[in-house]
């Protein structure tokens, strides 16, 4: 065996060696076409997606920026619907307190902060709805908020000051308080509809003279200190008199009741006194002592005169006398089974 053989023969049991691996350019020419499609269109797939994603943040970006947010960036709160008592001055100040700084449509929280500031608000009882939407044919956008509102009914007297609250106790912010009030009527004398105003400053100066202040009745004697702005004054004498005050705010003769004195409530002073007195003055004439007494024990069964045959001794009383309930007489007594009347 020469030295060719030697070199050329394999060991007994030894593998043939391996072939190299086919080129691609040797696959079989269908294969490679169907491979190279497939990638075409994953790669443009992915291009496309890419290009939707980054497409519509631009145009959600350049709506929200165009449409919604205005010149100022700010979205405007709207009250639906404001009461006739209302102010239009302090429907705009509301609405200012409950828009957040720097609100905008785009701020996904907008509604819930807006909540959030009416049920803080002093002068919101209830929030019933509020909606955000883009504002129609202008820039910005609108949150309608649907509230209830408090209305001040009385004031209490506390030392050297008032204090404002509505018919369940709230304390109102006194600044914000309606003071003036114009009435219209038609051309038989009935009233058609009223406008108030926060202070005289702002009633047009044609209609200055024909305006009138605003009658709240004035609650004295009050045990406890008020509240903060917005927070409920509890007390049982707080709420006998305000009691009494709703009771006589619907009578004719309710602008002539200047003041319910509260501080002999439950007879903390003395038994032998009414636990309620009103008071009723017209200007600076003499005033006349109305002794209401106390409400009816609750649940019934109490020998108390009821609160309406009380209210209408006063009703057949101011008819008797031409309207008028103070300064007839010094004082009327209704806590008995018929009115009793001083002599002079």
């Amino acid at each position: 065996m020469n030295k060719a053989d030697r070199k050329n023969k394999r060991p007994a049991g030894a593998s043939e060696p391996s072939r190299p691996a086919r080129r691609l350019g040797s696959a079989d020419p269908q294969k490679r076409r169907k491979t190279v499609v497939f990638a075409c269109w994953a790669v443009l797939g992915l291009l496309t997606a890419v290009g939707l994603i980054v497409g519509m943040r631009a145009l959600q970006g350049r709506v929200l920026r165009k449409r919604y947010q205005g010149l100022h960036g700010r979205a405007q709160v709207r009250l639906v619907r404001t009461p006739q008592w209302m102010p239009a001055s302090l429907a705009r100040e509301i609405a200012g307190d409950l828009t957040p700084p720097k609100a905008s449509l785009a701020d996904a929280d907008l509604a819930r902060k807006v909540y959030r500031r009416a049920a803080a608000n002093p002068w919101v009882r209830q929030v019933r709805r509020v909606f955000v939407r883009p504002n129609t044919g202008a820039p910005g956008g609108l949150v309608e908020t649907d509230l209830a509102f408090r209305r001040p009914v009385a004031r209490i007297r506390k030392e050297t000051q008032y204090v404002y609250v509505d018919a369940d106790g709230y304390r109102l912010p006194i600044t914000q308080v309606p003071m003036w009030v114009l009435t219209f009527c038609d051309r038989q004398g009935k009233r058609v509809r009223q406008v108030s105003y926060l202070a005289r400053g702002e009633i047009p100066a044609a209609w200055r003279r024909a305006a009138q202040k605003i009658h709240y009745v004035a609650i004295d004697g009050v045990a406890t200190g008020p509240p903060p702005p917005g927070w409920q004054w509890t007390g049982e004498d707080l709420a006998a008199g305000l009691k009494l005050v709703l009771l006589v705010r619907r009578r004719p003769y309710h602008a002539q009741i200047t003041l319910i004195d509260v501080r002999n409530h439950a007879g903390r002073i003395t038994r032998n006194e009414p636990q309620l007195r009103m008071y009723a003055q017209i200007g600076r004439g003499r005033p006349t002592d109305i002794r209401f007494g106390r409400f009816p024990a609750p649940g019934g069964g109490d020998y108390v005169i009821s609160p309406q045959r009380k209210l209408s001794y006063l009703d057949e009383y101011v008819t008797a006398h031409g309207g008028r309930l103070a300064g007839v007489n010094s004082y009327l007594d209704l806590r008995f089974d018929e009115l009793h009347v001083s002599i002079n």
